[in-house]
């Protein structure tokens, strides 16, 4: 028997996947996913080409007393230069970093240069290292695309309103610079997010309450400060010099990496994937909503099937390329929505967040287990590895089981599958099917 191909096992149902539906759907996604990045590429680079010919970069941008074309040109350095630095603090967080740095730089140059300069900072110093190694080119350039044209609309939307009838009264000028940068600001970060929410939407295939949910309190909070420091980076620069809003800016990144410290303890170290305590935090987070009745959610017990035969055969080194490559098709199998953890060892475990049916819960579960089964390549050549999947529905109801209870019975699930195959495969516990706890079935799951 193929140990990839599903089977029923036991009471629960693992039948075998129809692959032609999944297939279609798939197919119509990535076209939309297609088109929607190729028309954010184009809108971004016609807006940011047609505010370069339109309009002037303002010369308070200036990075000298003097002005002029030079120290006009040294402004836009300037401001590139501290969004690219601003970029370099996610570079050790693994991919796991929230937020960039990169918008309080652009806010300052839009209010300060004008459409022309906040486009081209958006598009220029939002370059990581990590986009470039791990995003395709055109989704790095649908990205810059994004910003730049959100960050020439903002800039209209400043010089609108600073040089219409509300700017012409002297004695009113600061609060008509108020009021434009508060609008631009309003424009720039909800025309940003809303085509990166598309993106998300086609791409990971959520509904848009479950995409709204990506933007919870904490992001909403941070973003909100990244705002708030943009404009006072566009006070310093304007009143007393450059070297106040560099000053501000190095304040806040050191203040930033307490910040990325414990972003960077709630993962673990090999994989960039959730530790067990990160991910029991989401998890409680998810169990809140589901109690409150907001949907459906999911628990996932993984683990590697031969992954101690690769240890004892090719050695540690072979293992960890293993686990490291396990951690990668996790990600890249799961939505923004959901979070996976390595638990230790060989033992994984993935949470589906907000899942619509129960049959969403095992696609998932089968496209989990599919990629893991694909071939590994180490530096001691190519291995592979099956993996058993048990898997726990969490239904809306008066009472949800702890966490704890959770994790022993997705193990319980996943003990089945290993027990049955020699190949692994999936097994989901459905609500209302019966599931007795053997009192060997605690917590992790055993040897491979």
């Amino acid at each position: 028997m193929d140990p990839r191909q599903p089977s029923t096992d036991g009471g629960n149902r693992t039948a075998a996947l129809s692959i032609r539906p999944a297939d279609t759907f798939l197919r119509r996604t990535s076209l939309m996913l297609y088109l929607y990045t190729g028309a954010t590429i184009v809108a971004g680079l016609a807006a940011l080409a047609w505010a370069s010919l339109t309009f002037p970069i303002w010369p308070t941008i200036s990075l000298t007393q003097a002005g002029g074309p030079e120290g006009i040109l040294l402004g836009l350095v300037f401001w590139i230069l501290l969004g690219l630095l601003g970029g370099t603090r996610v570079q050790h967080l693994h991919g796991h970093g929230v937020l960039t740095f990169h918008l309080p730089f652009i806010i300052a140059a839009t209010a300060l240069g004008g459409p022309v300069a906040g486009g081209w900072v958006a598009m220029i110093s939002t370059l990581e290292a990590r986009e470039l190694r791990e995003v395709p080119w055109y989704g790095t350039m649908a990205n810059h695309s994004a910003m730049a044209l959100s960050a020439v609309l903002a800039g209209v939307v400043f010089d609108v309103v600073r040089n219409g009838p509300l700017g012409a009264a002297p004695d009113q000028a600061e609060a008509v610079q108020l009021v434009a940068i508060v609008l631009a600001t309003f424009v720039m970060s909800g025309l940003s997010t809303g085509l990166a929410l598309g993106t998300v939407l086609l791409r990971d295939g959520l509904s848009l309450r479950e995409a709204a949910r990506l933007y919870d309190v904490s992001f909403r909070t941070t973003a909100a400060s990244e705002v708030i420091l943009g404009w006072i980076l566009t006070v310093a620069y304007g009143t007393i010099g450059w070297w106040a809003a560099l000053i501000c800016s190095t304040l806040v990144l050191v203040i930033w990496q307490g910040h990325d410290a414990r972003e960077v303890a709630s993962h673990d170290p090999m994989t960039g994937l959730l530790s067990r305590s990160g991910f029991d935090v989401r998890l409680e987070e998810i169990l809140v909503g589901v109690r409150r009745g907001a949907g459906r959610a999911a628990l996932l017990a993984i683990d590697l099937d031969g992954f101690k035969a690769i240890n004892d055969t090719y050695g540690h080194g072979a293992g960890d390329d293993v686990i490291r490559e396990v951690g990668i098709r996790l990600r890249d199998s799961i939505r923004l929505t959901d979070a996976a953890v390595r638990r230790g060892g060989d033992e994984f475990g993935v949470l589906l967040a907000g899942i619509s049916d129960p049959g969403v819960a095992e696609t998932l579960a089968h496209r989990i287990w599919t990629n893991l089964c694909e071939p590994i390549e180490t530096d001691r050549g190519m291995v592979m590895v099956g993996a058993s999947i048990g898997v726990i529905v969490i239904e809306p109801a008066s009472r949800v089981p702890s966490i704890d209870r959770l994790h022993a019975l997705a193990d319980h699930e996943m003990y089945l599958v290993k027990q049955a195959r020699n190949g692994g495969g999936v097994r989901v516990r459905h609500p209302g099917s019966p599931a007795p706890m053997p009192a060997a079935v605690k917590g992790s799951s055993g040897p491979t």
